[in-house]
């Protein structure tokens, strides 16, 4: 056992050797230094921002021309996200704890558990339509916060006026899709439906669980939301499995941050045909980091809505491009408090040049209604069923 020598205590406790300074003055230095440094940085970003175009090196010669040109941004994309395996080299999904929640005349609907990766494991909702014949797919993603029954309208708070998903699953597979949508954690610990954080940190708040997850990833050297992408894409690989779905009609809708999966995961997963982005999609880089009539994201508490790449890279608008020439389209609320409207707007001429380019301008549509931020258009499912029967 090493002997440990210590040392003395040099200064002791009382009053400050000095006459101390102005704390004002400190203040003031400390607020120029904060200041310098903001600015500093915004002005880096930007500059990034501004060359962002320089990154992208497209050609709309044809649609295959096209697709080869914009490779190398989707693989930087999947790099940015991190955790990405291609499907080809995935395991099949394997359910398990599989249980019946609901059978009607129409429908029938189950949960089950499934492996994103070896080791980490994640549950869906999957809704089955009484039909004959191969069926159109469709994964729906639930936003920040939520959960696969509350996007499929299986919980009291299914209709509610605002934030709400409007029983978009039980409306889909009415329709007759074969629904899949999986859950990405943010919280857990009480029976509310939209909870963000853990059992003995409710004192960090309600963005804490998803924070937690993110910064975990991040020290691994990813992003939780490359985890999120992976675990959607699996929810892809199960219908893909099913015999009843025709695996070249698969199509995707997300709300909220669920939207933001509607945008990212068709431009990772080229399965997917065709996608709705509802509640999300917007001038990125005012979003980030403001002004923007809605609070951005840089005066919030989410932390995992930024990644390296965003500003020089990927746009909204940009990732539109990794989804074309598939189907895409945008279902906006004009009184949405968490999305600008005007800027949905604003952005998406920028997506739909790239629709005009390859001659398909009829496979995008910028879809509006009066409300705020909700899934309840018809004409989103309307969209959906005319591209997934190409």
């Amino acid at each position: 056992m090493t002997l440990r020598k210590w040392s003395t205590i040099e200064q002791q406790p009382g009053p400050p050797l000095v006459t101390p300074v102005n704390p004002t003055d400190i203040d003031a230095h400390r607020r120029a230094t904060y200041e310098s440094y903001e600015k500093f940085l915004r002005a880096q970003l930007e500059e990034l921002h501004q060359h962002r175009d320089k990154q992208w090196q497209r050609n709309y010669a044809d649609h295959t021309a096209y697709r080869r040109s914009v490779r190398p941004m989707r693989n930087r994309l999947k790099a940015m996200l991190g955790h990405w395996v291609e499907p080809k080299h995935r395991p099949p999904v394997e359910i398990k704890d599989q249980e019946t929640l609901l059978a009607t005349s129409d429908y029938e609907v189950r949960r089950f558990r499934f492996d994103i990766f070896p080791g980490l494991s994640t549950y869906a909702i999957e809704m089955i339509p009484n039909a004959t014949g191969r069926r159109p797919g469709l994964l729906i993603q639930h936003g920040y916060a939520g959960t696969p029954e509350n996007a499929c309208g299986l919980t009291p708070s299914a209709n509610l006026g605002e934030y709400s998903y409007r029983s978009l699953g039980i409306r889909a597979v009415q329709r007759g899709f074969h629904v899949i949508a999986v859950h990405h954690p943010s919280g857990h610990g009480r029976d509310d439906e939209l909870i963000g954080s853990i059992p003995n940190h409710e004192h960090l708040g309600n963005n804490y669980g998803k924070n937690r997850l993110h910064r975990l990833a991040q020290l691994a050297g990813s992003t939780l939301f490359g985890i999120d992408m992976m675990a959607s894409s699996r929810g892809i690989d199960f219908l893909n499995q099913h015999q009843s779905v025709d695996a070249k009609r698969i199509g995707m809708y997300g709300k909220s941050q669920g939207g933001q999966s509607a945008l990212y995961l068709p431009a990772l997963d080229q399965r997917i045909q065709a996608s709705i982005c509802c509640a999300y999609f917007n001038s990125r880089y005012q979003k980030l980091i403001g002004p923007h009539r809605a609070t951005c994201y840089l005066d919030s508490a989410e932390e995992d809505k930024f990644f390296s790449d965003v500003i020089s890279c990927f746009s909204d608008a940009d990732l539109v491009s990794l989804i074309a020439p598939r189907a895409f389209a945008v279902e906006a609320g004009e009184q949405d408090t968490s999305v600008d409207f005007e800027k949905s707007d604003q952005e998406f001429p920028h997506a739909q040049h790239h629709y005009e380019k390859l001659g398909i301008p009829e496979r995008i549509e910028f879809i509006a209604h009066r409300e705020g931020h909700i899934s309840a258009t018809g004409r989103a499912l309307d969209f959906l069923e005319e591209q997934l029967q190409r």
